[in-house]
């Protein structure tokens, strides 16, 4: 049992090539189970369990599991306060939502979801043409959810 997260992604680390999502599940377990950990909101604590949620999603993605890849950059999204992680995390999660096979009401809710993270990191980057162009992909994805809820 590692003592710190620190301990627990270097473990993780050493262990990657032969079991790596093993690996990054069990530092990500450790900080929720760990009292000390999940209270903690450290630069240290964030970027290794923002790592591990997304070397994990990575690994979910390419064994085409999109839902669960999706949810665990969701995880990995506010851990951080770099716009251009954000924007990559955010990106990944609208390929990853664009993939999965849901319903279209679960795919619509998700890509709205993510469009308007992406639209306020881009506000906040003052890129007034894609934050445009990610409202635009919201209201697109909110007329989905509303029509999939209407009656046929």
């Amino acid at each position: 049992m590692p003592r710190d997260i620190v301990e627990a992604f270097a473990l993780a680390m050493k262990a990657r090539e032969n079991s790596s999502r093993k690996a990054f599940q069990d530092v990500i377990n450790f900080c929720e189970n760990d009292l000390k950990c999940s209270v903690d909101n450290s630069r240290k604590r964030n970027t290794l369990l923002l790592w591990s949620y997304d070397r994990l999603a990575q690994s979910h993605f390419k064994s085409q599991d999109y839902h669960l890849a999706y949810n665990l950059w969701k995880k990995a999204l506010p851990l951080t306060n770099s716009s251009h992680l954000k924007l990559d995390l955010g990106w990944n999660m609208l390929e990853a939502a664009d993939k999965e096979a849901a319903n279209i009401y679960e795919k619509a809710a998700k890509i709205a979801e993510t469009a308007a993270t992406l639209q306020a990191v881009y506000q906040e980057n003052n890129d007034p043409i894609n934050s445009q162009k990610m409202q635009k992909l919201f209201n697109a994805a909110a007329n989905l959810l509303v029509k999939s809820k209407l009656p046929n």
